[in-house]
């Protein structure tokens, strides 16, 4: 699972787009690569520990940065934090098993940061 770090919603002059959010993932430097990445799945848990899922739409500039869109909006304290990458929808349900044992916000970040 690769991980990347929530950058901005995406905006125009006027409005902002709170579905979709650009996002930098780690070792991903071009966008040749980030192209490789269209189509694939995010998801963000939240405090929460909801978990919201986006696609991967596009590009996003030429230094390997990518737009993802989300069914939902995605509240503004996700700016900043990590997003996983995930390869098969079933990785899914092992994470929703994962987080029936966390019982704060701090076991909820290592359990991020370990996936």
């Amino acid at each position: 699972m690769m991980k990347g770090i929530i950058v901005n919603y995406r905006m125009s002059r006027h409005n902002i787009k709170h579905n979709q959010v650009i996002v930098k993932f780690e070792g991903i430097e071009e966008k040749g690569q980030a192209s490789k990445l269209i189509g694939k799945k995010v998801i963000w848990i939240s405090p929460g520990k909801k978990i919201l899922i986006g696609k991967i739409v596009r590009t996003h500039g030429n230094k390997g940065v990518v737009r993802v869109r989300f069914n939902r909006g995605v509240p503004g304290q996700a700016i900043g934090q990590v997003v996983i990458l995930i390869e098969d929808i079933n990785q899914i349900k092992d994470i929703k098993e994962k987080l029936k044992n966390v019982k704060d916000i701090n076991q909820l970040n290592k359990l991020i940061l370990s996936l």
